[in-house]
């Protein structure tokens, strides 16, 4: 008796939404298990109800087998490489299902894009598996739910600050963008990877599938008209695939780092990490330097006792990285001292874990330490970065204060890890959002919005030299906007 095959279907929402591309997950297995066939190919059919047609009088079984014999294939796996024109790429083909509903073929692709006609209707996938003989192996039918209309997006309430000058007044009116200024924004995207974890239930699953919120972070990033851009938990398959393009046809450069330890999904092993992204025709690149927090990390569990080295590895040996990156200002014309058309721009993502205050400190010691190797020279430096600390922790006073005195109450180091940190810089380091961020804790604690960490500065050239500047991202507008 042959092994059974099956096929699998899964979507990241069974919400469709008009002009929002569907792109489902397909794999082909032996039952009950995770090896797929050497040699099959895979035809894909995509139907909407219409039930006011009549019914068609050929019956759903018969229509099965028949789709199994002749159709258009869409080579998935194993090698395939021939096509097919049948059944299953007969747009406008009526067919019923057993529960007597009708259904009308628009698509014969993996993927498919609701239009304005699909609106208010279901939307059926059928997914044949074929064998290198053409025999079907499987069938699949996954029903989604009534197709909606895209929502307009929700607006943001930034609060945008003027100079230093103005600082303690967050209702200043914006300064005209001028040419010696530069505009830098951080943000932390969201990954893919972590819209699944069951975090975000205050958000319905369509908002968080990757086609729909790709395209509305493209055009709100662009918006803010920013320079430099330091993106965070950007996942490695859409830098690849989206970002680096996208913002090449607009005039960016890109360089990324992927954080250190890679997970499988969708076939294939992604991971996130942080891209920065700047204008070619405003900077060059002078030098970058990647940082892995888990490496800077051995030295110190080397001279943990003997039974704390075990929970060092599993503390320290986090994932994070930091991007730095050294950018001078082309002159374009103009004549500039070398000192002052040059920055250093560092991105970073603290580890986030609620019981890991110490290993949050590490790493952004760690950070301070190699820049201030650079602060030596005279480079001015910009630090973007989720830092997922609060006002007041002692990662926070570290950078603000160059210091971090007495440990706060929530501070947790079982370890003694501090023991064996340089808790203290001469950097002075100022933050664009020490009053704000405050302010906003004290507004929405009890509502934080989650992952919605954005930021946008401008900055004169003319006055960056000596200055080193933090934008530590805080939630800078109402948490009801949370559908990215």
């Amino acid at each position: 008796m042959g092994l059974e095959w099956e096929v699998q279907v899964r979507f990241p929402s069974d919400t469709p939404v008009a002009g929002i591309e569907l792109n489902p997950w397909v794999r082909v297995n032996y039952k009950g298990s995770y090896v797929s066939p050497p040699n099959y190919a895979l035809q894909f059919a995509w139907y909407r109800e219409f039930s006011t047609l009549p019914k068609c009088v050929e019956d759903y079984v018969a229509f099965q087998d028949h789709a199994s014999r002749d159709s258009s294939m869409t080579i998935y796996g194993g090698g395939l490489n021939q096509e097919k024109h049948g059944l299953l790429n007969s747009e406008g083909l009526k067919i019923v299902d057993g529960e007597g509903k009708t259904w009308i073929q628009v698509g014969s692709s993996r993927t498919y894009t609701p239009s304005e006609d699909d609106i208010n209707s279901s939307l059926r996938l059928v997914s044949v598996a074929i064998d290198d003989m053409g025999i079907k192996m499987s069938i699949n039918v996954f029903v989604t739910t009534p197709v909606i209309r895209l929502p307009r997006p929700y607006p943001r309430h930034m609060i945008v600050f003027c100079s230093l000058r103005k600082l303690r007044n967050p209702k200043c009116i914006a300064t005209p963008f001028k040419e010696e200024s530069f505009r830098v924004l951080s943000y932390n995207i969201l990954a893919d990877l972590y819209t699944v974890s069951g975090a975000y239930t205050h958000c319905p699953n369509w908002a968080l599938t990757w086609e729909y919120r790709r395209r509305n972070l493209l055009n709100e990033i662009l918006s803010y008209d920013a320079d430099i851009l330091c993106l965070q938990e950007v996942q490695s398959d859409h830098f690849k695939n989206f970002f680096e393009s996208e913002f090449a046809k607009v005039g960016y450069s890109a360089i990324y780092k992927r954080k250190t330890k890679e997970v499988y999904s969708a076939n294939e092993y992604v991971i996130d990490g942080c891209a920065t992204f700047f204008r070619h025709d405003r900077f060059k690149i002078v030098i970058k330097y990647e940082v892995e927090y888990d490496k800077m990390a051995l030295p110190v569990i080397e001279v943990l006792e003997p039974d704390k080295r075990n929970d060092g590895l599993f503390r320290l040996m986090k994932d994070n990285v930091a991007l730095v990156v050294i950018l001078e200002e082309k002159d374009n014309g103009r004549s500039q001292d070398a000192a002052r058309s040059t920055i250093c721009v560092a991105n970073t993502h603290i580890h986030r874990g609620s019981d890991a205050s110490d290993v949050r400190l590490f790493q952004v010691v760690n950070l301070i330490r190699g820049l201030e190797k650079i602060d030596s020279s005279g480079i001015p430096i910009l630090i973007c970065g989720d830092m997922n600390s609060l006002p007041g922790s002692d990662p926070h006073r570290f950078l603000i204060n160059g210091e971090v005195g007495c440990f706060s109450e929530k501070f947790r180091d079982p370890l003694g890890i501090h023991k064996h940190l340089k808790l203290s810089h001469s950097m002075h380091l100022w933050t664009m959002l020490w009053l704000l961020s405050f302010l906003q804790w004290f507004t929405f604690k009890d509502k934080w919005p989650a992952h919605m960490h954005i930021y946008l500065i401008q900055m004169k050239l003319g006055n960056t030299r000596r200055e080193k500047w933090i934008i530590k991202q805080w939630s800078l507008f109402s948490p009801a906007s949370n559908q990215v």
